[in-house]
């Protein structure tokens, strides 16, 4: 089965007046389950009525023993985060997976760079984790986050972020922007984009001289800010983006009609089983479901790779994919939400 633990809330912090941060406590026993890499998230469950909602939180803290967290940021009319916002208590327990999701960066002590994390909004949960990690980790490597929001008042781990400053002065710079409030220059005032990352490449910042790059925060802010990063010379190789919601897309109908009756055999948890397309059968994943399989999903939109499997033989086609690297691909691993079978005779694997 899809194994979800059951936590305990340890205890709910406000971040601003529209987001939170959720601690739960991590038993002895499944500490080596839980053990994360900076820039993983979790998927966390809850019934609503007679459904379950799953959603995908990044992982914002490191260094507790016996917890783990994750940032929850209110959405209009967003069931689970209005849930999280407005009942949920310490105490309480909800259903969590255990990490997931391959952006990141897991730092070594040997190492000595230099990085860049861009951030908007609730973008800056996963690089928190990446940027204390780092910083704690790797003695002589430095960090630049250039982090945008409305207003300060709207920023999420200020004071997170004023504290890793004042632990780490020399290595730790931040470059705020504020689009909804005056600012000291000009330079600091407005949206986080292509235009704003060529100015402070023209005063401020050599972009050239990063070794790694890291982006996290709406999909136009992450599509132009990597395009002008490499315009500005950073190879595209050293940028990591982190998803958090599906660009818009058009269903390929040809490809789910080429799938109806089509059959492919799924192997999880040891176990091997043959399922069937239909009509309306919108991926892989969709068909196992309505079959019955208890298969590990959570976005069902190509971003948190929650539901990625292995091909074993056959051919997959995918409609779209924000997770998966481009060395996974070539060693066969697929999003089942996203994928079809080209043909007959598609053997996956989820035990991977």
């Amino acid at each position: 089965m899809t194994t979800f633990h059951a936590l305990k809330v340890a205890k709910i912090e406000p971040e601003t007046a529209e987001a939170v941060e959720i601690t739960f406590t991590v038993p002895v026993a499944l500490a080596e389950q839980f053990a994360w890499r900076p820039g993983q998230h979790l998927t966390l469950k809850t019934r609503m009525g007679n459904e379950d909602i799953r959603r995908c939180y990044s992982i914002c803290r490191v260094g507790r023993d016996g917890e783990i967290s994750v940032a929850v940021k209110g959405i209009a009319n967003g069931r689970f985060s209005q849930y999280a916002l407005r009942e949920l208590r310490p105490g309480m327990e909800l259903e969590v997976m255990v990490p997931q999701g391959t952006f990141g960066y897991a730092p070594r002590a040997g190492c000595k760079g230099s990085y860049l994390a861009l951030a908007a909004g609730s973008g800056i949960t996963p690089m928190l984790a990446i940027i204390e990690a780092t910083l704690r980790t790797e003695p002589q490597s430095q960090f630049t986050l250039i982090y945008g929001n409305r207003s300060s008042r709207s920023m999420m781990f200020r004071q997170a972020l004023a504290d890793m400053k004042d632990r780490w002065p020399q290595r730790l710079q931040l470059v705020y922007l504020f689009s909804q409030e005056q600012t000291e220059s000009e330079l600091f005032h407005g949206r986080l984009d292509g235009a704003k990352l060529r100015a402070l490449g023209d005063t401020l910042i050599d972009f050239t001289g990063f070794d790694r790059a890291f982006i996290c925060g709406p999909q136009a802010m992450m599509q132009e800010t990597q395009a002008a990063l490499v315009s500005l010379g950073l190879d595209r190789g050293k940028i990591g983006v982190e998803h958090f919601n599906t660009p818009d897309s058009a269903p390929n109908y040809a490809a789910r009609g080429q799938a109806v009756g089509r059959t492919v055999t799924l192997r999880h948890d040891g176990h091997e089983r043959n399922i069937v397309f239909e009509e309306g059968d919108n991926s892989l994943l969709d068909a196992a479901l309505r079959q019955g399989a208890d298969l590990p999903f959570a976005c069902k939109g190509g971003v948190c790779a929650t539901c990625k499997c292995r091909v074993v033989s056959g051919e997959a086609e995918m409609g779209i994919n924000y997770s998966l690297e481009a060395d996974q691909i070539a060693a066969g691993y697929i999003l089942s939400c996203q994928a079809l079978p080209k043909g007959d005779g598609l053997v996956v694997d989820f035990d991977v």
